[in-house]
């Protein structure tokens, strides 16, 4: 710890207050913990050095400072302050390393310690008091839930990403990120709707983008996400994590399964694409259930397509919950797009009264969510919310198109959403089989003009109106991501 606190404090003028204060920013977001109360002194007086100051105190200062105290000084930080004083000072990756050794050590302490906790929560049970309430927990599962939340806070966070910079230094790296873009799009290009007049516009969504689709009740915000992540997995070569908060488990499987019944492959060899309904209740004919089959056995096996990895937890989740998760799965394979289905309920981590401070605190951590995951790698987050009764009204009255407001209570998703989309349905478009596409905001692109999209309600699968026709054949980007949107483009 002395060694921390040395390279946090000007002792000798050897190291500069760029570096100090970089060290210093980094001991910050680390949230260590301090063992000795001394150490915690010491820290806590830099902390509010630095905050009225913007740089780090010297040695001097800190002992004027606490020699002062009470009249008489503190004795016992004045001693540690020669102990520091003395001690070896690092900087740069050095510093990095040596925080994140003692960061490790503290965490393995903590680890076994929970899992003793775990223990006697799964075996007798164990009573926690949380505010002026205490609430016991006893039992496998709310022993399993319990390691799962408190272990979140034992993984150390190293992002992979840049928080900060002098921009002018930049210049070589510019150059690099634009040849980058101009020989490979797939590493600047997202993940494809496969909904040409949207990917047209945002080319994808990319890493570290909050996505918000919204609709009313029963009018495609889970069918769009669903056709959304079957795209990815069948043609886009990109693995899915879907959090069905309201849905069960089994009711989202059968929903694509079905709708891989409506591929083109299958369409090429004559077979008419099941009703969802019919799978459901056990009423095909015996033509369509050898079919069915045939579907399931393609779906389950074929080496071409990606995971559809579905979890419908029995418990209430937070971000943190779903971040957790996520993350945990990341190492099995790598997530391409998360889907949470729906805002609405997700549980807030911060506790209000105000429902509408608690919703807009699950936009914020969605947000940080596609920001910060995996150590700062990123990734792309499809949130779906409800549109309120009154944004229905108004869009009924406007041709289908929602305005912000509609998206119920959440102002923050006009603050934190990169892209806002809403799909609408009316008497007229369910007779149709079509749908209205509109995008309410788009943070780094010009906004898609709405469009009416094709919609088989029977497999509820979701197209674009003109099937686009790549050099596969078989719609775009099915084997070459760059190749079809090129092609697309010159369409």
């Amino acid at each position: 710890m002395k060694r921390l606190l040395r390279s946090i404090i000007d002792v000798d003028g050897k190291l500069n207050q760029e570096n100090l204060v970089q060290n210093f920013q980094r001991l910050f977001g680390s949230h260590l913990e301090w063992n000795r109360p001394d150490d915690q002194k010491v820290y806590e007086y830099v902390l509010s050095y630095f905050q009225q100051r913007y740089e780090v105190p010297g040695i001097q200062t800190l002992r004027d400072y606490f020699g002062q105290v009470g009249g008489t000084g503190d004795i016992e930080v004045l001693e540690r302050l020669k102990d520091i004083e003395v001690a070896s000072s690092y900087i740069r990756t050095n510093f990095a390393h040596l925080l994140q050794s003692i960061m490790e050590e503290q965490n393995k302490i903590k680890a076994v310690a929970l899992l003793k906790e775990t223990q006697e929560i799964i075996t007798k049970g164990l009573d926690f008091k949380e505010g002026r309430e205490k609430t016991r927990k006893q039992g496998v599962r709310e022993g399993v839930v319990h390691f799962t939340q408190k272990a979140f806070d034992l993984i150390q966070v190293e992002y992979s990403s840049r928080t900060r910079g002098d921009i002018r230094q930049d210049g070589r790296q510019m150059v690099d990120e634009y040849e980058t873009a101009k020989v490979n799009k797939d590493k600047v290009w997202g993940r494809f709707t496969g909904l040409n007049e949207i990917d047209k516009v945002c080319h994808g969504a990319k890493p570290g983008e909050l996505w918000v689709h919204a609709g009313f009740p029963g009018e495609l915000k889970t069918g769009f996400a669903c056709n959304w992540g079957y795209n990815l997995v069948t043609r886009y070569r990109s693995n899915v994590l879907y959090f069905s908060l309201e849905m069960p488990y089994e009711q989202l499987r059968r929903n694509i399964y079905v709708m891989h019944s409506a591929h083109a492959k299958w369409a090429a060899q004559g077979h008419r694409a099941l009703d969802y309904r019919k799978v459901r209740d056990g009423e095909l004919t015996p033509a369509e259930e050898v079919f069915y089959k045939k579907v399931v056995e393609d779906f389950s096996t074929n080496p071409d397509y990606c995971e559809f990895e579905i979890m419908s937890p029995d418990r209430d989740m937070t971000i943190k919950d779903i971040k957790l998760e996520a993350e945990m799965l990341h190492k099995q394979m790598e997530v391409g797009l998360i889907v949470i289905d729906h805002g609405q309920l997700v549980e807030s981590g911060k506790k209000s009264k105000d429902y509408v401070v608690e919703l807009n605190a699950i936009v914020r951590e969605a947000k940080k969510l596609a920001l910060h995951f995996n150590h700062g790698e990123k990734v792309p987050v499809l949130m779906l919310f409800q549109i309120n009764r009154q944004g229905k009204e108004e869009a009924d009255k406007n041709e289908g198109r929602y305005r912000a407001s509609a998206i119920a209570y959440a102002n923050e998703v006009e603050k934190s959403a990169d892209i806002i989309t809403t799909s609408y349905l009316n008497d007229d478009h369910r007779r149709n089989g079509t749908t209205l596409f509109c995008n309410l905001k788009n943070r780094d692109n010009p906004k898609f003009e709405p469009f009416t999209a094709k919609v088989d309600f029977e497999p509820r699968r979701i197209r674009n109106m003109d099937m686009f026709r790549g050099a596969t054949g078989r719609g775009m980007g099915v084997d070459d991501h760059a190749a079809a949107l090129t092609a697309m483009m010159e369409v």
